[in-house]
């Protein structure tokens, strides 16, 4: 269980479960000739990934930022996925001594089963919330288009769950850029989705980022390095670049939603590349 001490407060990396998706997909236009030798196939051309979630302490608040794909997927699909859920978030939760129970609020970058679907888990009489004490906290737009499946990944998102989940908690709909505690931020980034959003923590003297899939591991740094996946990949490819710049600039730790070696890292600027690096407090 790795950690960040930021003084004011504390982030803990949870661990939401390691999954495969298509090389091809996820690098979009970069020829496979590239981005295999950073990120090696399996026989099925799937790249390993994981669901790395953020579990925030600060002031009153215990804020986790997404929620993996969860415990509820068929046998099937979890080949299909690659899944493995030996380090699941309930799992990775227990290891950290935290209760589902205790935690405020849950933020969700989007709505794609990989961060949304670890919310609700079965119980005896159906779905029920992971989470039933917390607010769980998303952009309007996204939850509007979940809804309407206006999107080209509709099969990623899960309309029936949604409203599970919105009669059973409390959900807190976000216009646009919004404050979810002191300290704690939520900005659109759009590019993924139409208003898929990231949370910025400044606490200690400290800025924490997780951007989610605007950046989702250490390679997508890379200007032209986006996936087939995002609904708009030249607002990824340009906000990004900006994200970077003022990451460098201001010595932001940034986590990543999706790499599978690095929870965090600090962005440098070499050359005119922005590269990742370990980040030392």
């Amino acid at each position: 269980m790795r950690t960040l001490d930021l003084g004011d407060a504390e982030a803990v990396h949870l661990p939401g479960g390691d999954f495969r998706l298509d090389g091809g997909t996820m690098f979009g236009v970069v020829p496979k000739a590239l981005w295999q030798r950073e990120c090696p196939p399996d026989e099925r051309n799937r790249i390993r990934l994981s669901c790395n979630c953020l579990l925030l302490k600060t002031g009153r608040e215990l804020a986790l930022l997404d929620a993996g794909f969860g415990e509820r997927f068929s046998r099937r699909e979890r080949a299909m996925y690659g899944m493995d859920g030996a380090q699941a978030l309930r799992g990775s939760l227990a290891a950290a001594g935290v209760a589902p129970e205790a935690i405020t609020m849950v933020a969700l970058t989007h709505l794609h089963f990989d961060h949304f679907c670890g919310c609700l888990i079965q119980g005896p009489t159906g779905l029920a919330p992971l989470f039933p004490n917390a607010i769980h906290a998303v952009q309007r737009g996204e939850w509007d288009d979940a809804l309407a499946g206006r999107s080209t990944m509709r099969t990623s998102y899960r309309p029936e769950e949604l409203h599970t989940l919105a009669r059973r908690v409390e959900v807190r709909f976000l216009d646009g850029d919004s404050e979810l505690a002191p300290g704690l931020t939520a900005f659109v980034t759009g590019g993924h989705t139409r208003a898929h959003q990231g949370f910025r923590l400044e606490a200690g003297g400290h800025v924490l980022v997780y951007p989610g899939e605007l950046i989702p591991t250490r390679l997508y740094l890379r200007p032209y390095w986006n996936m087939a996946y995002d609904m708009f990949p030249y607002q990824t490819s340009t906000r990004k670049q900006h994200f970077a710049a003022e990451a460098a600039a201001r010595g932001w730790i940034v986590a990543w939603d999706h790499d599978p070696d690095a929870p965090w890292s600090r962005i440098v600027q070499d050359g005119e590349h922005f590269v990742a690096r370990a980040v030392e407090l």
